[in-house]
């Protein structure tokens, strides 16, 4: 019985190392499956479609496209790749294709959140620019497709990574290997949210003070004197209000020339309709309450007009 099978096992090994063997083992123990004509060059190097099989409806394909290497599922659109748990550490391609692209934002797995400071003055100093890729940046690239590739890096839109990286360094990536900047472009968005969330409230102050200038007008009220020898406008003066945004109560202050006559603290909606008038009968330095359950959550502006004069308009922000 020893003897057949090792006669057995040797006719297998002469077998395997012939020179069109389906599979071989050379003897630095690597692996070829196929037709092999020389040594295998990898542990374990497949020639021709490999094929694995994790049970009866679900396999994955190592194939070949147009000349490529293609890898596929075994059925269309049941194949993953990593898991949220195990997911891979990077993927170097051309193209992607794909109908959702999910970033995990879930509050449980933030801290140390904050706003994002002057969104508008950074989206401003950005330089958006038409560009078209270089033939050098598809090295390595078959020469049969390099052509389709140059022809579609042509009229692209972007940003310079290294200007980028002096105004949001945090959105630009250097890459050792490759020696190239990249930019995450995804990230642009939150901030680009923000930037336009606050060009309307700027676009919402002028809307709102040339309506208020209008109606105070309409009112016989003037527009006081930016003349800084004027002394009603040296000594009469709003500030902002405090706490802002407020939710319960916020403070206005404010200070009246002793020479003033009349007074009157006006809140004003958005829109520039009046909701609220106090008369201010105290001179020098003051201040005013306003409380949150008087108005709806929202946007308002309020103006200090004293003897017929504007003297300033503010904005404040009532939350919920």
């Amino acid at each position: 019985m020893k003897k057949i099978l090792f006669f057995a096992l040797a006719s297998l090994f002469l077998f395997c190392n012939t020179t069109e063997a389906q599979f071989k083992m050379d003897s630095n123990g690597d692996v070829g499956i196929g037709y092999m004509s020389t040594d295998p060059a990898e542990k374990l190097h497949v020639r021709g479609t490999a094929y694995f099989n994790c049970n009866a409806s679900a396999g994955l394909y190592f194939t070949n496209k147009v000349n490529s290497a293609q890898l596929k599922p075994q059925w269309g659109n049941s194949a993953y790749i990593g898991q949220s748990t195990h997911r891979m550490w990077e993927i170097h391609t051309n193209y992607i294709y794909y109908n959702y692209q999910i970033d995990f934002s879930d509050s449980k797995i933030k801290e140390n959140i904050r706003s994002i400071d002057s969104p508008l003055s950074s989206i401003c100093q950005i330089n958006a620019i038409q560009y078209d890729l270089t033939r050098e940046s598809f090295m390595n690239t078959p020469e049969e497709r390099i052509d389709e590739l140059v022809e579609d890096g042509k009229n692209k839109y972007g940003v310079i990574a290294q200007e980028l990286k002096e105004i949001l360094p945090d959105l630009v990536v250097y890459n050792k290997d490759a020696e190239l900047y990249g930019v995450n472009y995804i990230g642009l968005i939150p901030i680009l949210v923000e930037a336009i969330k606050e060009q309307q409230i700027q676009i919402e102050e002028l809307k709102a003070a040339i309506v208020i200038d209008e109606a105070l007008k309409g009112a016989s009220v003037s527009t006081a004197s930016t003349d800084p020898l004027s002394s009603e406008v040296g000594i009469s003066t709003l500030n902002q209000n405090a706490p802002n945004p407020f939710t319960e109560e916020t403070t206005i202050s404010y200070s009246l020339s002793e020479t003033v006559g009349s007074a009157t603290l006006f809140i004003y909606d958005m829109s520039g309709k009046q909701l609220r008038s106090y008369d201010l009968s105290d001179r020098g330095d003051s201040k005013i309450n306003i409380l949150g359950g008087e108005l709806d959550a929202g946007m308002y502006m309020y103006s200090l007009v004293t003897d017929g004069l504007l003297i300033e308009t503010k904005q404040m922000i009532l939350t919920e």
